[in-house]
């Protein structure tokens, strides 16, 4: 079990991230809304991991990750970056994390990201690394998708039929294709191998799924 102190301004979501976090069995220590509580409490608390879920084009919130080191060299900091954040690889690599999730995620890649870095392992979103190779008209219509487009997208690209898809989520297959006939109309696609391609033939270097960050 892994200690936590979790910041996002949001009750609403602080709640579900402590929900999720407190099912898989961690602990946590400590809620924050601002970027200016989390310092303390860390300092505080002396937790594992931190998970922050603050906006980046906060300066505070940028340079959030190297006080928290200063302070505690052994926390396992994760941020969580919302989907129509414009980022680029050198404010990814300026933010010295060890888990970077875009919000939207399942319940289970954020379960698996917080254990990989309690493992001592550096994890990202396979979804952010494609924000980073994708182009601005692209990125502009991947966010157009609602979350459960998003989730099939995500789940064909890795290959899965619809089928399977159906079983995994708890839907009718009719539904999954349904979904799917929307995500083709919203990025312009027109099969899934065209959906693979978006989503892993760009990045083929980094692999596909959840990639490891890269130090």
């Amino acid at each position: 079990m892994s200690t936590l102190v979790v910041a996002d301004p949001r009750g609403v979501y602080l709640a579900g991230l402590e929900w999720i976090l407190r099912k898989a069995g961690h602990s946590v220590v400590a809620e924050c809304h601002r970027s200016i509580d989390v310092l303390p409490h860390v300092e505080r608390h002396r937790p594992d991991m931190v998970v922050i879920g603050l906006d980046i084009a906060d300066p505070q919130t940028a340079t959030l990750s190297s006080r928290l080191r200063a302070s505690h060299d052994a926390l396992g900091i994760i941020f969580i970056l919302q989907p129509n954040s414009r980022f680029d690889i050198k404010e990814i690599q300026a933010l010295d994390v060890d888990g970077l999730l875009l919000e939207g995620i399942s319940n289970r890649y954020l379960v698996e990201c917080v254990n990989a870095v309690a493992a001592g392992k550096k994890w990202i979103d396979n979804k952010i690394v494609q924000q980073l190779l994708m182009s601005r008209s692209q990125q502009l219509a991947v966010s157009r998708l609602t979350g459960r487009e998003s989730e099939i997208a995500d789940l064909v690209s890795r290959g899965l039929r619809n089928k399977t898809i159906a079983q995994q989520l708890n839907v009718s297959e009719g539904t999954v294709k349904m979904h799917l006939h929307h995500v083709y109309a919203k990025l312009n696609l027109g099969s899934r191998a065209e959906l693979a391609w978006m989503a892993h033939g760009k990045s083929s270097d980094t692999g596909a799924g959840q990639n490891r960050l890269l130090s």
